[in-house]
Formats: structure tokens, C-alpha cells, sequence
């Protein structure tokens, strides 16, 4: 839960003098053959709420982009201590883990990501609960923040999830009236129609629904996942080689091939020591070539 500001608030009050302001003024107007003197009297007065009101708006603007600011810096100080605390590696490799927001939205989280004691370990960054879970009226509480460690043993693997589409659109090769007249009058009915031509332009456009997704077991047994953003691909081939799903998929092949080809290769060794057997035979007379 994020600490709560509590407190007048004077942009309330203010809209609510604008609002009690106008409608007097309102009144003061319908009402001044009426009451005279009293009804500019209350024209004046409302006329200076509205003016008041506006003026606690823009204070109020001022005092929540100053308290914004404050629970930034306040955050940042609470998540340095809290870091150091825990021995976060606050390392320059980062991957961006999708985890499920404050009301059940799906986000994309920055993560501090490094190597420790034959565990991979994840921290969020600060950067993410700054822009979007700070405001002038709270802050996130730094102890949600929690520290995710995997044993890579506990690992079974990581893999590419989704596709990258790519395709083309094209636009333009009609014809533009401005084009037309202006190649009229240079060129007649040639110059018309070139001149009408509009150039075409292909632009590639590309959408990328891939992810990472790292299976592992949890200490009970059972299966569990997490999802990245897919340029964490090339860091976990750097960091988790091994466990790269077609590294592992591929030596498995070879594996299997090498079996393959050692049973051959002692067929065929089986086979060349029958025929050196036989051909000491033969030199020895013990067996002929003759066919019977």
C-alpha cells in the first residue's frame, strides 16, 4: 500500500468558489432592478471568487507537482536503503519481466538481473514505480518490492514464445487534381498526366508478439514460469547457456547421431577383423576360394 496524503485540499475548495461564483453572479444580474445596490454588491463578491477560486487551482497545481516531486525523491532514498539492505547487485544487464499490476493489468517491469551463488536473481528497478505508481498523494511502500531467486539447477529451460510479423503497405501512384493542372500547363495532356502521378512509398511495418518465457521447478515440485520481453533472450545465452531450449534440443541430436555412428563404426570393425580372420585362413591353406 502506498502512504496516502491527507489534507485540505485547495483545488476543491477553489472549484467550488468558481462554481458558488458564477451562479451569483448569475443572480446578481437577474436580481439588479430588483435590489440594486445589493445586487453589485453581490456581483463584485462573486466576481472575486471566481478570480480567488482560479488562483487556489493554480496554488494547488503548484503545491501537488512539489509533492510529486518529493514522493519521487522520497521513494528513490526509501528504495536505496532497501537495495543495500538486501545486497541487490544493481549491475548495468537489465531484462523486463511481465508480471500482473495493482488491478490485474499486465506490466512490464524493468529488472535488475545477475548471477549469484549458482542462483539467477531479479530485483524491479526503481525507475518503473517512480513514472507510474508515484503521485502527489502517494508512494509505493519499497517493501512489495521482492527480490525473485532461482536456483539454475531448478532450471529446465528457456525459449522463444510468439512470432515476428513483417509485411508491406504501400501508398500513393494515384493521382493528385493539383499535379494534374500543374503538368497541364507546362506539358498539355502529357505533362497532365505525369504530372498527376503521386509517388508511391512501401513501408515496412512490423509486429512483434515475441516473448521469453523460463521454465523452472519451485522448491514443492511444480512447475513454474516466468515471462520476459524478448531481448532478454540474448542475455540469458549469456548468462543460462545450457539451458537454452534448442542448444539443448540440438545436443541432444548430436548425442543421439554420435550413438548412431559409434554402433556402426563397431559393425564395421567387427566386420574388418572376420575378414582378416578369414584371410589368415586362406594364406595358412586352411580355406580355398574354390565354389563347390
Amino acid at each position: 500500500m502506498g502512504e496516502e496524503k491527507k489534507g485540505l485540499n485547495q483545488g476543491d475548495i477553489g472549484i467550488r468558489m468558481i462554481v458558488g461564483g458564477f451562479i451569483v453572479m448569475i443572480l446578481s444580474v437577474f436580481l439588479v432592478g430588483l435590489l440594486g445596490i445589493v445586487s453589485i454588491i453581490l456581483f463584485v463578491i462573486s466576481t472575486l471568487s471566481v478570480i480567488i477560486g482560479f488562483i487556489m487551482i493554480m496554488m494547488e497545481k503548484n503545491n501537488d507537482k512539489e509533492t510529486h516531486i518529493a514522493n519521487i525523491n522520497a521513494f528513490q532514498e526509501e528504495y536505496d536503503e532497501y537495495t543495500d539492505k538486501l545486497g541487490i547487485v544493481k549491475s548495468d544487464i537489465q531484462v523486463t519481466l511481465f508480471e500482473t499490476g495493482k488491478y490485474s493489468f499486465e506490466v512490464k517491469i524493468p529488472q535488475y538481473v545477475w548471477i549469484r551463488n549458482d542462483h539467477i536473481e531479479l530485483f524491479p528497478k526503481a525507475e518503473y514505480y517512480k513514472n507510474n505508481r508515484t503521485s502527489s498523494e502517494s508512494k509505493p511502500d519499497v517493501s512489495e518490492l521482492k527480490l525473485k531467486s532461482v536456483p539454475i539447477n531448478s532450471i529446465l529451460y528457456y525459449e522463444e514464445a510468439g512470432e515476428l510479423h513483417k509485411y508491406a503497405t504501400v501508398s500513393g501512384g494515384g493521382t493528385s487534381l493539383k499535379g494534374a493542372l500543374l503538368g497541364y500547363a507546362v506539358a498539355e495532356d502529357v505533362g497532365a498526366i505525369i504530372g498527376s502521378r503521386e509517388p508511391i512509398k512501401t513501408t515496412v511495418v512490423s509486429e512483434d508478439d515475441r516473448r521469453v518465457e523460463l521454465i523452472y521447478k519451485d522448491k514443492d515440485g511444480n512447475i513454474k514460469n516466468l515471462e520476459f520481453t524478448h531481448d532478454a533472450y540474448q542475455i540469458f545465452k549469456k548468462l543460462l547457456p545450457s539451458k537454452e531450449l534448442r542448444r539443448m534440443a540440438n545436443l541432444k541430436v548430436s548425442k543421439k547421431q554420435k550413438k548412431v555412428s559409434g554402433k556402426k563404426t563397431k559393425e564395421f570393425q567387427e566386420a574388418k577383423e572376420k575378414l582378416e580372420q578369414l584371410q589368415e585362413m586362406k594364406n595358412e591353406g586352411l580355406i580355398t576360394e574354390k565354389v563347390v
